[in-house]
This record gives structure tokens, sequence and C-alpha cells, in this order.
């Protein structure tokens, strides 16, 4: 019976080239054996047949579909819910929507929450937790979505297998599941680890021990279980045409931020957020025709509008772009660090920021002479402050004086104080970016210059890597000697790869350098820097993590 197919036109089933039944239907599944019922539509009917393409039993149904674990989903007037092959009810329960039941469970939509989980064969959930996503069990495991968008995998007690979080993540298939972070896709173990160290940009499960792997360049491989190349499918021709493309296309790919830039100055979001006739954005642009036609084109291929009833209007993109990304674009595609970017060679010849040279003042002194690029800089701040949730249990604080030096616009401190509400939190930077945030203390001081203030601990939060040795050792040496032998300073710095496979602080340590003349660093050169200065690491925290937090205390 396997060989049972549907028809091409979809109103019929095919065994061996021929009807398997004299009646036709608007619509029809596959059959499901041994069972032997294939679910139909006919007259917006929803019903299952038998292979005599006669029906099973009376009831009928808005939608069915078909039979698992010898339970079928089914859809009426009330919701989604599951029959027994003798077309009844097996639970009271309805849904917003219905997966269908795999190693006798069945992921379900909550009608009230609009929230996933499990349910068993009685209808009943078999774990308490309800979420954004979750899918179908396999060999006792499945996949769920968490409210901030990760994936991992949960038991069939909904409990945690790993604990580990990911962009993306599938079931897992022989021992092994694809995941995404936000380098790529790669395999995990039933532990939750990488089995490699390699990303790519597609993966599929292994088969036999191989899978393909296609890499950032678009080059396709077979790999092995232990990420090792065991063939190559493209030649070598297409591996260069290929890899020749890559860089042709990164070559002119800065042109889109510079598009977005120009479009954002020009107030196109501005007109078109509450929606705005077609010919109604030629006359307020004050633009020319053919220049208004091209920026609609562009925006309407890259989905940032979108056309209803003769307006336009803002897609979810060109919200997120009009409201959030603003002072993101005009920081980063602004005169001074455009004309800087534009010398990185001689920062690189020189190793030496480019910045100071053109503009005789250090960056950020240059920053408090344009009220809109501080705007833009506090813009920056708050949009790139890191989530420190993973790092704020090794803080265990409880009532002590925190100063964070260079603390920016006090993100830190406001996430610090959140979780510690004792603390004394304070900020010693030259210049006040915290927009009057009454909470924190901030005392202003050039922390290059000899300071004194008495604290229990001291942070640096990304604050060393806007330097060079020279100068992060004069401002590591004036904390040490504000410092008590109690006294600790918690750093939050990049980690440099050590054996470089990650992009992790390499391509920003070009832009740190250009601008300011620093750059991230290596743990070892960190332990250096440190024992310059009269301190020395005690603990480091999180060391594969994008950002790695450092104990340190006085020698």
């Amino acid at each position: 019976m396997s060989a049972i197919v549907i028809s091409f036109d979809e109103t019929h089933h095919i065994l061996g080239g021929e009807p398997l039944y004299a009646d036709r239907f608007d619509k029809v599944q596959s059959f499901h054996f041994p069972l032997g019922y294939a679910p139909v539509m006919n007259d917006q009917q929803a019903f299952f047949i038998n292979v005599e393409g006669k029906p099973v039993f009376e009831r009928s149904f808005k939608e069915a579909f078909g039979f698992y674990d010898d339970i079928a989903t089914v859809v009426d007037e009330s919701g989604f819910f599951h029959i027994d092959k003798q077309g009844e009810d097996i639970h009271s329960q309805r849904f917003s929507w219905s997966g269908n039941f795999q190693e006798g469970l069945c992921v379900v939509k909550d009608k009230e929450s609009g929230l996933f989980f499990h349910i068993d064969r009685k209808g009943d959930p078999i774990y308490m937790e309800k979420y954004p996503y979750t899918g179908d069990y396999r060999y006792g495991v499945a996949v769920i979505t968490n409210q901030e968008g990760l994936c991992t995998h949960i038991d069939k007690e909904g409990q945690l297998l790993h604990g580990k979080f990911f962009s993306e993540l599938d079931v897992y298939h022989k021992g092994f599941a694809i995941a995404k972070d936000e380098r790529g896709y790669f395999h995990i173990d039933k532990a939750g680890e990488s089995i490699y160290a390699d990303r790519y940009i597609k993966l599929e499960p292994f088969y036999n021990n191989r899978a393909v792997a296609i890499d950032q360049y678009h080059i396709k491989y077979l790999i092995s279980t232990k990420g090792e190349t065991i063939d190559r499918i493209d030649n070598s021709c297409v591996e260069r045409e290929k890899v020749a493309q890559y860089y042709a296309d990164e070559a002119f790919s800065y042109w889109r931020s510079r598009i977005m830039t120009s479009v954002l100055e020009l107030g196109i979001f501005e007109l078109i957020e509450q929606g705005i006739l077609v010919n109604e954005l030629d006359r307020k642009l004050h633009l020319p025709k053919k220049s208004i036609e091209l920026i609609v084109r562009w925006l309407m291929i890259n989905k940032l509008i979108k056309i209803e009833d003769g307006r336009y209007y803002l897609s979810l993109s060109g919200e997120v772009v009009s409201q959030k990304l603003k002072h993101i674009f005009s920081y980063w595609q602004g005169g001074a660090l455009v004309k800087t970017s534009l010398e990185l060679t001689d920062s690189l010849k020189q190793h030496e920021s480019s910045f100071i040279k053109q503009n005789q003042c250090p960056y950020f002194e240059y920053v408090q002479k344009s009220d809109r690029l501080t705007k833009d800089l506090v813009g920056v701040m708050h949009y790139y402050s890191t989530d420190y949730t993973e790092h704020l249990p090794y803080l265990e604080f409880s009532n002590e004086i925190v100063c964070d030096i260079g603390g920016g616009d006090g993100s830190l401190l406001d996430q610090i104080k959140n979780k510690y509400s004792r603390i004394t939190p304070v900020i010693l930077d030259k210049f006040d970016y915290t927009n009057g945030n009454a909470d924190i203390d901030v005392i202003s001081m050039d922390f290059l210059q000899t300071w004194s203030f008495d604290a229990d601990v001291y942070l640096l939060s990304r604050v060393l890597h806007d330097w060079d040795d020279q100068q992060a050792t004069i401002l590591l040496t004036n904390i040490a000697e504000n410092m008590q032998d109690g006294t600790i300073l918690y750093v939050f710095e990049t980690l440099l790869d050590d054996d470089n496979v990650l992009d992790k602080g390499v391509t920003i340590s070009f832009h740190l350098l250009n601008l300011l003349g620093g750059r991230e660093r290596s743990l070892a050169e960190f332990e250096v820097l440190f024992q310059h200065s009269g301190l020395k690491i005690k603990d480091v925290y999180l060391k594969n993590s994008t950002i790695s937090l450092m104990k340190v205390v006085k020698k």
C-alpha cells in the first residue's frame, strides 16, 4: 500500500498508475498505514476515506489531517482537537492550532495565551511551561523557543536537556543536531556542545557520517562528524569564481549603508511613518521625480516600505530602522568617521590613530564640539550596550560603593542596580552621558590624570580597548593606587581567540586603531598589562563569550 500516491491534480489516489477508486474529491491527502485512512476535502467538508474511496465514519470537519499514532488532528468551529480511528473525540480540550501526535505526544497552541506546549493523549499538558513555539518530539527530545527567541532541547518531562541556547536549532538526527549561533550553522552533540569550530551558511544532517556544508563563499563540501573536509563538491574553477564574487560584492556593499543614511537624512521615513498618498510623497519631498522613483524602488526591493490602498507605509523593517537606527547610521556614516576610515592604511603603517592626526585632538574631546555627534554617540552607546545578565551572578555584590570608570550612559550600572539594589553606583568619567540619571552619581574626572576616589569595587567595561598600551597602563595604575587590599576591579572586555578561528574582536580592532589608537587584546596581553600596573588577574569568567569578565586585584 506504500505505492499509493496522490494524483497530480490532487483529486484522487493512484496505485500502479491507475486510479485507486472511481470517486473524485476537491483535494486529497496521503493515506496513513496500517490504518489505511486518508483525509479528503469535498464541498468545504473534510472527512476520512478508506482505500475504496468510501467514508470510514459519517463525521465531517472544517479541516482534517492524517492519522499518526492512530490519532488525527481535526478542526471544527470550536478549534483544533483530536479524534480516534472511530472518529470520536479522545479528550474535551480545544486549541487554536495543533500539530500531529508523535511518540504519544502532540504540540498545541493555547487559545488564551497564544503560546505552545505539548499534551498527552488525554489532552493534558505534560509540563507547566508554555513557549512562543515548540516542535514535535523525536527520539524523546523536542525543540522549544523561549521568550528571548532562543532555542534549546527539552526531554519528555519538559526539562532542559543540556541547557545550551541557540538562535536556531533542529531535532537530533543520528546523535547530532544542527544549531545556529551568531557565526552560522554547526552540529552539536547530546551535551549541546559544538563538535567542531567551523560555521556554515547552510548545513544538512549527517547521512552515514557525512553532511553537506556550504561556507561563507557558498562553496559546497562534504564534512565528517569531526568537521573535517572529506570531499569538495564544487570544482576548483567554481570555487575560485565564488570567492571572487564574494569579495566583489563586499567591495560594493558599503553602498547599502550609504543609501540608507541618505534616505534617513532626507526624512523619507518620517513622511511615510503615518502613511502617505503616493502622489503626496512626490510633492512633499521636493526632489527630482527620477530621484524619488529610484529611492522608492530601492525601499520596496528591500521591503522597507509597502503600498496599501494607494498609500505608502513603513513595513516592520522600515519601522525598526526609523525608530531605532537613525543615530546608528548617522554615527557610522557621519563625515568624521568616514573621513578617518579612509586613512586606515596610514593607521596600519604607523599603528596609531589617524583621527588624532587629522583633528589634532582625541576623539571623545572632538565629540563634545558637536551636539549632533554627541547625540549620535549616546544613541550608539545605548544601542550597543551589552546585556550583562550572564555576567552579573559572578559579581556577588551586597552594599558596596561601585565605581564604573568611563561608564558612558550608565547601562551597566543600571543592570547591576536592578540585581543588587543596595549598591551605591558612581560613574567616573570626563564627560556625562547619563542624560540626568538620578540613580547614578557622576563625578567629572579625567581618569588618565591622577585622581582619588574611594570605592569598594571599580568597573571597567569595554574601556581599555579604547586605549593603546601606554595609556591603558596609566589608567590601570591610577586605579591600582586607589585600591586597598580588599578592593576588586572587574574588567569586561573581549578576549581575542588565540587559535585565530573566531573573529572575536579582530575586525573591530581595525576601527579602534584607526579612530582611537586602541585594540582588543588576548588574555595573555591583559596579564602583562595588569602586571605592569601593579595588578593581577584572580579569575576569568565566560572566557569564550563575546564579552568576558576578569576579576582583578592588587599584586
